[in-house]
């Protein structure tokens, strides 16, 4: 189990499933994929995304089908790919960084820029697919 005990965030995966425990609150996932090993710690950006409702498929469609521009970057870790159990609940994408300084120099290389190229456009999934304002992100070390 990882776990930030200051924000009182824990993350239990077993086999094919994710436990997020938020604020005493415990939200289920299957992952659809996972690139490399879970670390045993490290800086966490957990990206919940809201997904409009009967749009599901297509949003993972298109995430499954990026161009995908992590595995050779430095500090990168893991990347989970969750959906939840229930439905109108968020996706959540959690990529794993060495530490913060890592996913910062991610956030300012071509790779990033690459990988988010149709944000905000036709192609992009948060265009019609993502509801921006029901989404949001964490970001925090753990153990």
């Amino acid at each position: 189990m990882l776990n930030n005990e200051m924000h009182r965030i824990y993350l239990d995966v077993n086999n094919n499933e994710v436990t997020i425990n938020r604020f005493n609150v415990a939200y289920k996932y299957t992952i659809l994929e996972q690139i490399n090993d879970l670390p045993q710690y490290g800086y966490a950006v957990l990206n919940h995304l809201y997904v409009n409702p009967g749009l599901e498929e297509d949003f993972e469609r298109i995430f499954l089908n990026r161009d995908k521009h992590l595995r050779n970057t430095k500090g990168f870790e893991n990347l989970l790919f969750l959906k939840p159990h229930r439905t109108h609940e968020h996706y959540v994408i959690i990529t794993f960084w060495h530490d913060e300084a890592a996913y910062k120099h991610w956030q300012a290389s071509q790779e990033y820029k690459a990988s988010h190229k149709n944000r905000g456009t036709r192609q992009g999934a948060d265009k019609s697919i993502v509801n921006r304002k029901l989404s949001f992100n964490i970001s925090l070390e753990l153990k």
